[in-house]
């Protein structure tokens, strides 16, 4: 059972309200993180360092945003705040360790999400939580109402980016792969907070048919959708570090890009940006 915020949002439903209640022992749909490989682990350590204090958390799915979760759990800092479309087994962690506060501006005192994915553990832990609450993702997924957080801070993924910063994240080779979700709501709105910033993580490769690949890419491929377009990003990380880009020129968003790019392939990017953007 969950909670959601009375009276606008009782996040309950009266048994006469129903035509049809089924009952069913099926289990729960886990969502369990493999272990992070050498790469999410690094890329997750140069989020760590962008993270500060009081910090208001908005984790996506997959392997890094589950290791930053440890990492701040285990570390020094603390007194974070959660507003995250979807909620996690590692946001448990950062209860677990105490360093959920809330002290966010706005809904202060509960984590706010809309749904929950994750471990057997966590589904027993939201069991009645009070400190934690569901509300509608028309509300939890605003640009207005995510902006209003302290220090809001994402963390999503991308599938890839090109040297304008444009980001792919939910069509592969032109054929839907995944939900659009709340990717761009949250990349864009830490923007208009307070000291907010909005970081989309990614492997610097990819391995297709036995052949690695970059996913940080001249262009991007034909069919690609873009899923967050270029002015909203603010951050690019790989485990070669941060690519900043928030108020940078076209010319010094590519140079930053092709520094977080594999090694292996930042000549073949040069050479693609340079006539294009006038990289020396």
């Amino acid at each position: 059972r969950t909670l959601g915020l009375p009276p606008e949002h009782p996040h309950a439903l009266h048994v006469e309200e129903a035509d049809l209640i089924v009952e069913s022992e099926r289990p729960l749909f886990e969502l369990i993180d493999p272990e992070p490989t050498s790469v999410q682990r690094a890329i997750a350590e140069h989020v760590r360092e962008l993270v500060t204090d009081g910090a208001t958390l908005q984790t996506g799915i997959g392997g890094v945003p589950s290791e930053v979760a440890e990492l701040l759990a285990q570390g020094p800092g603390g007194d974070y705040g959660v507003h995250s479309e979807m909620f996690t087994t590692g946001l448990m962690r950062l209860h677990q360790a105490g360093k959920i506060t809330n002290r966010k501006g706005i809904h202060d005192g509960y984590s706010v999400t809309t749904f929950a994915a994750g471990t057997r553990e966590l589904y027993a832990w939201l069991d009645g939580r009070e400190d934690v609450r569901f509300l509608p993702v028309s509300l939890v997924n605003d640009p207005a109402v995510i902006a209003r957080n302290r220090h809001m801070l994402s963390i999503n993924g991308a599938l890839a980016v090109d040297l304008l910063g444009q980001v792919m994240a939910d069509t592969l080779d032109g054929l839907q792969h995944s939900g659009i979700g709340g990717h761009e709501d949250f990349v864009a709105a830490p923007a208009f907070a307070e000291g907010g910033r909005a970081l989309v993580c990614l492997p610097s490769t990819v391995e297709v048919n036995g052949r690695r690949m970059t996913r940080i890419v001249p262009v991007l491929p034909v069919g690609a959708a873009v899923t967050t377009p270029r002015h909203q990003v603010d951050v690019v990380v790989t485990e070669w570090g941060a690519a900043e880009l928030a108020g940078r020129t076209v010319a010094e968003r590519a140079r930053a890009l092709v520094g977080v790019a594999h090694p292996d392939f930042r000549d073949a990017l040069r050479s693609e940006a340079a006539p294009r953007f006038g990289l020396g």
